[in-house]
């Protein structure tokens, strides 16, 4: 026993000695559990409406307006025709689409029942049922004021119907949803974590400082080391995509190229944080905690498992640092959406630019190292 307290009074004097480790086991830890408790909510809110009041009248006015009146719909885009309408879907700018076709007032008026569309993005599907399920409570508690307000002149209570349509996941299956998510997990698990690991080992076997006293610049060993885990990633994506489509039918309904592209903007991102992190660590155990301490950061943050847009407003700027959301997006937009380079141009070009910022410190790190070398 005298020996076993020996060993682990040892084992604590050295973990007293690395504050690096200290800081990334005890303070990061609080610091997640602050900030996701809060970010993390499967409330229904924000839900972004788009609109198109081909009617334009009182009645089409006060349905339209009672969306972002309430505390779950926010206003979105309004659409000028149904080209316009779909696009704003496919593209991910709403999560609701109302259309109220002309005539909808008079038939109202005349007794008949007026029918009002309602095109929800079903690929979140726990939520686009219930989201579907306020909005269809909202048109008929306007069409009740409406005939509340014409029972006086004799006019017959309208019986107005909301056609709803799921688009994108009309069944509501969680596993299209949540299977892409999988796939960009995996791809950023490669790609970040293996890479800072790989480095950091060579600086505990003392092989790093060899190789940077050799020929090689600093840009050529970066792109040396995150080119056969980049290739590594791409094989991997290809091979979950197939497997997603095959065996749990989750479609491919954009360009694969797009989704090629997205994923190289992506891979020089998460390449990039992995050898940064690697730069700032001495040991496997230190680069382990601090890329699965972003890496956890990232995964919550992404809307993989909850709506960026069900979080506080200060969750949702930090989401706008998270290469991970973009991504997520655009894995989601190719695959069930059918998005194209115009939809996804914004978050194509985020990437690219913290692609080059990442992999530019990187190279800015290694310099630094073989300076002190």
């Amino acid at each position: 026993m005298r020996a076993l307290r020996c060993l682990v009074r040892k084992e604590f004097k050295q973990l007293r000695r690395d504050t690096a480790l200290l800081r990334v086991v005890f303070a990061l830890p609080i610091f997640q559990l602050l900030v996701l408790s809060y970010a993390l909510n499967n409330d229904l809110r924000n839900v972004r409406v788009a609109t198109l009041d081909e009617d334009r009248t009182a009645l089409s006015r006060a349905v339209l307006d009672a969306f972002p009146a309430s505390d779950v719909f926010v206003p979105g885009p309004a659409a000028r025709d149904g080209d316009e309408l779909d696009s704003l879907l496919r593209a991910g700018a709403c999560d609701l689409a109302v259309r109220v076709p002309a005539g909808f007032e008079r038939d109202a008026l005349a007794g008949r029942a007026p029918s009002l569309g309602l095109d929800v993005d079903g690929t979140n599907s726990s939520l686009a049922g219930r989201g579907a399920g306020y909005a269809g409570a909202i048109v008929m508690r306007e069409a009740a004021r409406f005939a509340a307000a014409q029972a006086g002149a004799g006019v017959p209570a309208p019986r107005v119907e909301a056609v709803v349509r799921f688009l994108y996941n009309p069944e509501l299956e969680s596993r299209l949803f949540m299977v892409p998510g999988v796939i960009v997990m995996l791809v950023t698990i490669i790609s970040a974590l293996a890479t800072g690991m790989a480095v950091v080992r060579e600086k505990e076997l003392g092989t790093l400082d060899q190789v940077l006293v050799t020929p090689l610049t600093p840009l050529q060993y970066v792109v040396g080391k995150t080119l056969p885990f980049g290739l590594i990633a791409l094989a991997d994506l290809a091979l979950a995509t197939a497997f997603a489509h095959l065996w749990f039918h989750v479609p491919l309904l954009g360009s694969p190229w797009v989704l090629l592209l997205g994923v190289l903007a992506y891979l020089l991102v998460t390449l990039g944080l992995g050898l940064l992190a690697s730069a700032a660590s001495n040991t496997q155990q230190q680069a382990m905690f601090t890329m699965w301490f972003f890496l956890v950061f990232a995964i919550m943050l992404s809307g993989f498992f909850f709506p960026v847009d069900n979080m506080p407003e200060w969750a949702r700027w930090l989401t706008r640092i998270n290469p991970m959301r973009y991504f997520m997006d655009i894995v989601r937009g190719v695959l069930l959406r059918g998005a194209g380079l115009a939809d996804l141009r914004g978050e194509l070009l985020t990437l690219l630019g913290m692609g080059a910022a990442a992999f530019g410190g990187a190279v800015l790190a290694f310099r630094r190292e073989g300076a002190r070398g």
